[in-house]
């Protein structure tokens, strides 16, 4: 596929500037906490940072869309099911989302008085989770089925299972009114698992020599 090296760059550079941003940002904000708080709350900063970290999200969703769907076209040529792909984009557009209907400061319209922003920004951050964190499941099935990626497949499936342990620990905890003090822990890893995930794929389909 000619436009293949766009789609491998844009997962290449989804996950170091998903990196950059959270760290950075956490580092520039006084009193952060990068294991007790969640990420939402710099989308929350006033001023030039808040901004940054919101349209960072959302340029970063942009990029997951953009990999999922190169990733759909070379496994297979493009044949087989596009439920992975698929989770992977609307996981990718509710990044978008996130980033659109942000948090206010220290996300008062999430956890205290809840706004309609507040909900949305609650509805689309659960979406592009839910939907990174499984969709590994569903490309296991298809990387299984192409000599290119069947080498990738147990450790998509593995991706795929370590990404769900933290969410389902979290939900637990907020569920059972539990205080771990970790939820930015467990947030985080939610999603690094996909990310390094995807930087590995991605280059593997820069590196991609067949036509799609």
């Amino acid at each position: 596929m000619k436009d293949k090296k766009l789609f491998a760059i844009s997962g290449i550079l989804a996950p170091i500037l998903f990196f950059g941003i959270v760290i950075i940002l956490g580092l520039l904000e006084p009193g952060y906490s990068h294991t007790t708080r969640m990420m939402s709350v710099l989308g929350g900063v006033g001023g030039i940072r808040g901004l940054i970290f919101n349209m960072g999200i959302g340029l970063i969703g942009v990029l997951i869309v953009l990999f999922a769907f190169g990733l759909h076209k070379n496994i297979n040529n493009g044949k087989g099911s596009k439920i992975g792909p698929i989770l992977l984009a609307t996981g990718g557009f509710g990044l978008v989302l996130s980033g659109i209907f942000h948090c206010n400061l220290n996300c008062d319209n999430v956890m205290v008085d809840r706004d309609f922003i507040g909900i949305m920004h609650m509805l689309s951050a659960f979406i592009a989770g839910m939907c990174l964190s499984i969709s590994p499941f569903f490309v296991f099935a298809r990387f299984r089925k192409d000599d290119y990626w069947k080498r990738y497949a147990i450790p998509t499936l593995m991706t795929g299972i370590l990404a769900n342990i933290p969410g389902i620990i979290l939900w637990i905890t907020i569920f059972a009114s539990l205080t771990l003090e970790m939820d930015g822990i467990l947030q985080r890893l939610g999603i690094v698992f996909i990310l390094i995930w995807m930087e590995v794929v991605s280059w593997k389909l820069l590196l991609l020599k067949r036509e799609s």
